[in-house]
């Protein structure tokens, strides 16, 4: 029988998950291995499973931007950046954004999930994450012909997990280019110095890719949690339906606390009610957690009464400590003859040999996404008269006395953290990639060649904060969604060091043997040779996004910016959780994906402990 609404809304629910992406699911698999817990998840896109454009590493092109698989929000204008938009994809169906990222697994630092636990979240250490950094991977170890190729000698086996739902590995294919990255870094004296799973090791590497090794598909969330388990009896996922609001009963506990009860849902115009006799979990998202307990009446009491929103719960930290990686790039033309991704993506000769290799051999540059990675502290991209300058820029931009009583509560403590990280020499400042020796979308008209590859890098620790709000009382609409990036004038001195950083690199072989000029011939965008004063207008004109927000219902203590107490539980209620991206406080080196997982696997241990505890 298929899962209608009204059916759904008629069943018995321990426990409902508003939200099936990465962490909803990530909980799910793991709440029902009980089979007396019953689990209900409402998605809001379509189910998109089996679907080739996922499944395939590449089709992440056939995703981005597409209303059918990405919600497509876009920003405020940003003062900073000329007023220019800055989209933000975000999955759109089961397994949310780990359906149509691209695939790449990195890691936090120990230090950057210790913070986390400085900042007043007891049992919140890198040591408590680890396990289930371990739970959610399933490491395979390459063929010799692909460690080879990936030079994978940096991988340390024993600090990865095994048997875990997703699948880690390496991709098969590697362009001339990509094999370049590894020994240009280690000429530089930047190479890796470890396995990045460590929490401690720097350098430029190739990466894993959340990929099975058998036939170098996708491992996602979809078909990596959910397919699994999607015959179990004690598990419903309805998809199609958007969450509209958290309905609550108040009861009296000392203080007033709020008891959610359901959730109220839309499909087709039609409203239902689904029942937890539990728990709600929200693992929404980033972008629209926030803005399903501001319908739910739970945030800032002037924002809801702008709306007519009725106030339940009055925290002003709901929606606000939004962080996100701003990304920055540098474009090279590349040497006649030198293949670039691009061929395989935009030219059908190079299309049709693509996709003959992956449908026969499930090999070939369809496997390969963004292989290339480095996180480089401060000191390691910067030349070595200037070894003193993040020191100095840290007393100049966030001297003590630059804190006021206007500052939001808890920055301060935040800075604090991130101010050490930012002069540690064995911390990550940023942050580059390549992506799969891919450029731009212009092919030179002489030759009808794609000929530029750009290479990338984001600021790992940004110091500007911004905020997600509804627009409206309308559940549809989409939130206001103002990232402010580059408010904080150090990160836009950060970014333009990182990109003369990116110049340097592109200077030095074997990748500037691929490129004209030996790295001086620059791409359309930004020809001239960058400068410490062209940068900063570089980095207005070409910022963008490195798509992982975080922060918007922080898990903090409450006096200091707190929505979520260590427990993940949504403050002033007794039976609302958050688990997703919204809870990390402080941002982390590395993109969300690896993050995610191992928090969606930590708040399902956390949920079971309280409800075997209660």
């Amino acid at each position: 029988m298929a899962l209608t609404a009204p059916l759904f809304a008629s069943m018995s629910f321990d426990y409902l998950i508003a939200g099936g992406g990465t962490a909803g699911l990530a909980v799910a698999a793991r709440l029902v291995e009980n089979p007396s817990v019953n689990v209900g998840v409402i998605e809001a896109g379509i189910s998109h499973i089996d679907d080739p454009n996922i499944l395939t590493p590449w089709g992440v092109l056939q995703l981005l931007g597409q209303p059918e698989y990405d919600w497509l929000y876009n920003s405020t204008p940003q003062a900073n950046l000329s007023g220019r938009f800055i989209p933000q994809s975000r999955g759109k169906g089961l397994g949310g954004s780990s359906a149509i990222n691209a695939q790449l697994l990195t890691f936090a630092s120990r230090n950057d999930i210790d913070d986390w636990g400085n900042l007043g979240n007891n049992g919140w250490s890198y040591d408590d994450l680890a396990p289930y950094y371990r739970k959610f991977e399933d490491y395979q170890s390459p063929p010799p012909d692909v460690a080879q190729e990936a030079s994978a000698e940096y991988i340390n086996a024993s600090a990865h997990g095994y048997g875990g739902p997703i699948r880690s590995s390496f991709a098969p294919f590697y362009t001339d280019l990509q094999q370049a990255w590894t020994p240009t870094y280690e000429n530089l004296g930047i190479g890796a110095d470890g396995d990045m799973r460590d929490g401690v090791a720097l350098g430029g590497y190739t990466n894993l890719m959340s990929q099975n090794q058998e036939d170098h598909s996708r491992s996602y969330a979809g078909n990596s949690y959910y397919q699994p388990n999607a015959r179990r009896l004690n598990l419903k996922v309805l998809t199609e339906a958007r969450v509209n609001n958290i309905i609550f009963d108040k009861i009296k506990e000392g203080n007033d606390l709020l008891s959610a009860t359901g959730l109220n849902f839309t499909v087709n115009g039609t409203h239902y009610v689904a029942s937890a006799k539990k728990e709600v979990i929200i693992s929404a998202g980033t972008v629209e957690s926030p803005k399903l307990l501001e319908l739910s009446g739970i945030g800032n009491a002037e924002i809801l009464n702008k709306h007519s929103i009725r106030v339940l719960l009055d925290n002003k930290a709901v929606g606000e400590n939004l962080q996100d990686h701003p990304i920055i790039e540098y474009t090279n033309q590349v040497n006649d003859g030198v293949i670039t991704q691009d061929q395989y993506i935009f030219n059908k000769t190079y299309q049709d040999e693509a996709r003959l290799l992956y449908q026969t051999n499930r090999t070939g540059p369809l496997t390969s996404v963004i292989t290339q990675y480095a996180p480089l502290s401060w000191s390691q991209m910067l030349p070595p008269d200037q070894q003193t300058r993040p020191q100095d820029l840290i007393n100049q931009y966030l001297p003590a006395e630059s804190y006021s009583h206007d500052s939001p509560p808890g920055l301060r403590e935040q800075f604090d953290l991130v101010k050490k990280r930012l002069v540690d020499p064995r911390e990550a400042m940023a942050c580059d990639g390549m992506l799969a020796g891919a450029g731009l979308p212009t092919p030179n008209p002489s030759t009808g060649r794609f000929d530029l590859v750009s290479r990338t890098s984001f600021l790992a620790h940004p110091l500007s904060r911004g905020t997600v709000h509804i627009r409206s009382a309308e559940p549809s609409e989409p939130p206001e969604f103002d990232p402010r990036y580059l408010s904080h004038p150090l990160d836009i001195i950060m970014l333009g060091d990182i990109a003369l950083h990116l110049q340097r690199v592109g200077k030095a072989a074997p990748l500037s043997d691929l490129f004209k000029g030996n790295g001086t011939v620059r791409g359309p965008a930004f020809p001239n040779e960058l400068n410490s004063t062209s940068v900063l207008d570089y980095v207005r004109q070409l910022m963008n996004t490195g798509w992982h927000p975080i922060g918007t219902c922080a898990m903090l203590p409450r006096d200091k910016g707190g929505v979520v107490s260590p427990r993940l539980k949504v403050y002033g209620t007794v039976n609302v959780r958050i688990i997703d991206a919204s809870i990390a406080p402080l941002h982390v080196r590395g993109n969300t994906q690896s993050l995610v997982y191992a928090l969606a696997e930590y708040g399902a241990d956390i949920v079971k402990a309280d409800q075997a505890g209660s």
